[in-house]
């Protein structure tokens, strides 16, 4: 079976990447070569480091040289070629803008689904392996006003698999029974503590003064995680130059069409964006859902700072930029309640991607130097591209649509449509093949690509813009609500092959 699986994930890559080149042919010529050239000699690179240097692609002094290779430089070599186009080769300037938009959005897959293919064979080599020993981790759940999930969030993590775990709920001043609930668990082993509410930060660093492990995980108090989650998540830690492991996080509220969408979101995202990128101990955010870290190189990094919305993204940045790396576990795995409507996902993404763009920010010395190695020239960098470039090609890309449907030229619209669906579908079989999950997913995927995508651009754009006029400063986050898990729906974490310990 693990073998028809991968020819499966061999020929949906194929498929993939057949697609982008067909997409990428429509435009001139010139072009196409150059955008596909650029292409191939960017992977052929990062694939040629990791044959020859394998593990020790983790250097803490890399070339100034890397930064030729990076996609800044890359999407200024495009942007320079393009402008040459504008004036002999395109005709309007319109055109040109949307030929620009179509390149952007599929060399990003150009990058990526490479990469993360190599990063999935090289996987069973590093996962399928037991813990020869058992360091003390510390598992701290920040919470407020989650009198609603708290309760199963820690019957949860009480019956997950560790021999050596201690839980530390935090009550950020919570205006419900938050606080009641979880002192229900002491006679547990559960340790309880309340505070003044001063953010997700401050309780995370009150969690930390507590800790008395080597590993710190921190869980969303509206997370499940899979009773080997925790024994897999401590696994990558045998390399001492870790500093942290991104778990896997998949939805678990999958019965409306919304939170379908989302699934396959994070799908696409984990199993392809964030595997990319972990070839190089640089992934984009170990998110505060699901997350490890030595506890030794959080304090080195100065704990959580008071001053963002994204606490998680910011002490992945700083610990990278202090030469630790971090990577992600698949087979860690964790459930996560996704918003149930659009004035929900507003709200959540609204705050991520403010958040997103306070850390580019904050840590813009990333962008220029070069000494922070593949997270200068690589993950930062397409983070940058992907949440201010892409969505704006979107736009483009629908408001040319809209011009030429006027205009009644609906069957090349029509055809535009269809090779977009079909690469998304692409992408999404992909994914889901690599992460194990519903095939069924992928009937979802050109409702994603038309109207969900343009959502999420919408909001990016209105993040930026918010984060611009705020001159960067600390923005609220704004609440979503929780519903509860309902006992008789049937759940993924439940399932018996998850409640078994790992017999890798």
């Amino acid at each position: 079976m693990e073998k028809a699986r991968k020819v499966w994930i061999i020929l949906s890559a194929l498929l993939v990447l057949v697609t982008a080149v067909a997409i990428l042919y429509f435009v001139p010529p010139e072009s196409f070569w150059v955008a596909l050239g650029l292409a191939i000699a960017m992977v052929g690179y990062y694939v040629l480091v990791l044959v020859i240097r394998g593990q020790s692609v983790r250097e803490k002094t890399p070339k100034p040289w890397h930064s030729i290779f990076s996609l800044f430089s890359y999407f200024l070599i495009l942007s320079i070629i393009f402008g040459v186009l504008f004036f002999y080769v395109v005709s309007s300037a319109m055109e040109l803008v949307l030929m620009v938009a179509i390149v952007f959005v599929l060399v990003m897959n150009l990058i990526t689904v490479p990469l993360a293919i190599i990063h999935k064979f090289k996987e069973g080599r590093t996962l399928n392996t037991d813990l020869k020993e058992y360091p003390s981790i510390s598992v701290i759940v920040p919470a407020f006003n989650e009198e609603k999930v708290i309760a199963r969030t820690l019957e949860n993590l009480i019956e997950a698999h560790y021999p050596n775990k201690e839980i530390i709920v935090v009550d950020d001043g919570s205006s419900d029974s938050t606080y009641e609930v979880a002192s229900r668990y002491v006679n547990r082993g559960v340790k309880v503590i309340h505070r003044e509410n001063g953010g997700k930060f401050a309780a995370l660093n009150v969690g930390l003064c507590y800790a008395q492990g080597e590993i710190v995980i921190t869980v969303d108090a509206d997370t499940l995680v899979a009773r080997t989650a925790l024994l897999e998540i401590v696994k990558s830690f045998t390399d001492p130059d870790i500093g942290g492991v991104a778990g896997n996080l998949k939805v678990f509220n999958r019965h409306k069409f919304l939170t379908k969408l989302q699934s396959l979101e994070y799908l696409t995202q984990l199993e392809i964006v964030r595997r990319a990128f972990d070839n190089f101990g640089t992934v984009t955010v170990a998110p505060g859902a699901f997350s490890a870290f030595r506890k030794v190189a959080v304090a080195e990094a100065g704990n959580y700072d008071p001053d963002r919305l994204l606490e998680d993204f910011d002490l992945t940045i700083k610990l990278q930029k202090a030469h630790r790396f971090l990577c992600g576990d698949s087979d860690a795995l964790a459930y996560t309640e996704a918003p149930e409507t659009f004035r929900d996902v507003y709200k959540q993404r609204l705050g991520w991607y403010r958040g997103d763009f306070q850390n580019f920010w904050k840590h813009r010395d990333v962008f220029i130097n070069s000494k922070f190695g593949f997270m200068h020239s690589l993950t930062l960098p397409y983070m940058l591209i992907s949440m201010t470039l892409v969505p704006l090609a979107g736009i483009v890309v629908i408001a040319s649509s809209i011009m030429m449907l006027l205009a009644g030229d609906w069957q090349t619209v029509l055809f535009a449509f269809i090779l977009f669906a079909f690469l998304q579908l692409a992408v999404s079989i992909l994914a889901i093949l690599i992460g194990k999950d519903d095939l069924k997913l992928c009937i979802y995927a050109p409702f994603y690509i038309v109207g969900y995508k343009q959502i999420l651009d919408f909001i990016m754009i209105k993040a930026l813009i918010d984060i611009i006029l705020s001159g960067g400063q600390y923005l609220k986050r704004e609440r979503v609500q929780r519903y509860g898990f309902d006992e008789t729906e049937k759940h993924p974490a439940h399932e018996s092959h998850e409640m078994e310990p790992s017999r890798k």
